[in-house]
């Protein structure tokens, strides 16, 4: 008998070029047919007019953070609202410190899964690199290796760069790196150096270190990158340069104009207005200055006095940011990062204003597109065995109403979970029914 069987829906598994009619099948927790027959089973679900689908999976975003051997769920709960089961964390160079330790906190006590990159900047200051403005010693290099090398034997997917964050950097220090990920056949992920019209030597710099190492590679955010009219060109380039040199690049991008980081990142170092123009158009999600900043005497107090605080620049051209998402290397990544809960809407919003948006709305992704693109596309990259429906797969399900599939999260209140999810399964078992969240400790460490 099987444990769970969900009727009537339309099945959507691109990985298994599957979009029928079908019901779903689920015992010990994994999946055990697809079938227009009906079996015994302890119970069922009518999905009628609804979309079976494998759990979502999130292409980049950031974890919540482990504090006194505890981690407090934030992300990971918006991530469940929305139908992602599976996070790919520790991006834009800042990962745990300590994988053992966060994967003990988290594995079993957390909502959804999640798979962790290793953190370029994490290890610099691991060995003592304090200045991201400086190039690392010889010694500083090897002892960063040597400590890649571990975090990947302890089950990072690979290594993730803030470039941009860690100017000090050089071409030479992050080839090394990349040679240690590339061989344990990991991905090497990065906020590249440069946005606007900074981004063109950014692509070329980052593609250099795979043509150097062979390094499977991973663009962050194209969006917030490129999305200031330089993104037609920097996609045609990448795609002539990987066709001609056989390099492999994926890209990851959130369905949002407006991107966010602290405003004591280097990203608002002096200059950064040649790229935004308008220090009018960035606001702050916390403190006394809260909203749209006014003035740069304004940003610069908060900036000096709270760096921590994250902002939100509403500075990207959306029609570029559709050219980057209906991309066929771009894959969804949410990007989601908070402080003290406020942040991006992206962290509540992403998948659902995706999928509303780009294919039931405006149509400019078939279904099957936009359901590889939050599912199989992800989980293959990072080497995750998840993202599909097949048969003895891990049964990770989200199931919604495409007539009602609408993301609520908004820059005033980007906590709002999105309407249509209808029901949400990690392993088999039910996290989340009707908006409902019923279960917050089947995530696991991947």
């Amino acid at each position: 008998m099987l444990d769970l069987i969900l009727k009537n829906g339309l099945v959507c598994d691109p990985a298994n070029s599957i979009q029928s009619i079908l019901n779903v099948g689920i015992r010990n927790g994994r999946i055990a047919c697809l079938t227009s027959e009906s079996f015994p089973a302890a119970a069922e679900i009518d999905c009628a007019g609804h979309i079976v689908s494998p759990g979502f999976v999130d292409a980049h975003s950031h974890e919540d953070d482990l504090r006194a051997g505890h981690i407090e769920a934030d992300i990971t709960l918006r991530a469940l609202r929305q139908g992602v089961t599976t996070l790919v964390a520790g991006n834009c160079g800042d990962a745990p410190r300590d994988l053992p330790a966060y994967c003990a906190a988290y594995d079993g006590k957390q909502p959804v899964n999640m798979a962790l990159l290793a953190g370029h900047t994490t290890i610099r200051r691991l060995c003592g690199a304090r200045n991201k403005y400086a190039p690392v010693d010889e010694a500083t290099l090897a002892a960063m290796c040597e400590t890649l090398e571990r975090q990947l034997t302890e089950g990072a997917k690979g290594l993730s760069m803030g470039i941009r964050y860690e100017p000090g950097m050089t071409l030479g220090e992050m080839c090394a790196m990349a040679a240690v990920v590339k061989r344990f056949g990991g991905v090497l992920a990065a906020h590249v150096r440069g946005d606007a019209f900074e981004i063109y030597d950014a692509i070329e710099e980052f593609l250099e270190i795979g043509r150097r190492t062979g390094v499977r590679l991973q663009i962050s955010h194209i969006g917030s990158m490129a999305a200031y009219g330089q993104m037609a060109e920097v996609l045609s380039y990448v795609d002539r340069r990987a066709a001609a040199e056989g390099l492999d690049v994926r890209i990851d991008c959130y369905p949002y104009d407006a991107f966010c980081t602290s405003i004591g990142a280097t990203t608002y170092d002096d200059g950064f207005l040649d790229r935004y123009h308008d220090v009018t158009r960035i606001e702050l999600t916390d403190g006394e200055y809260k909203g749209f900043i006014p003035n740069m005497e304004v940003f610069e107090k908060a900036r000096r006095e709270h760096p921590e605080y994250l902002t939100i620049a509403h500075v990207m051209n959306g029609a570029e940011v559709d050219m980057a998402l209906t991309h066929p290397r771009t894959m969804l990544g949410s990007d989601g990062v908070l402080l003290n809960g406020a942040g991006h809407p992206r962290a509540a919003g992403a998948f659902a204003r995706f999928l509303a948006q780009y294919v039931f709305e405006r149509k400019l992704l078939s279904l099957n597109e936009g359901i590889a693109k939050t599912t199989c596309e992800a989980a293959t990259r990072f080497g995750l065995d998840r993202g599909t429906l097949g048969i003895g797969r891990a049964a990770d399900v989200t199931v919604f109403d495409p007539k009602r599939l609408k993301d609520k999260a908004t820059f005033a209140e980007p906590a709002l979970p999105p309407e249509g999810v209808r029901l949400v399964l990690l392993g088999g078992v039910i996290a989340l029914q009707d908006g409902e969240v019923l279960r917050t400790d089947l995530g696991k460490i991947l």
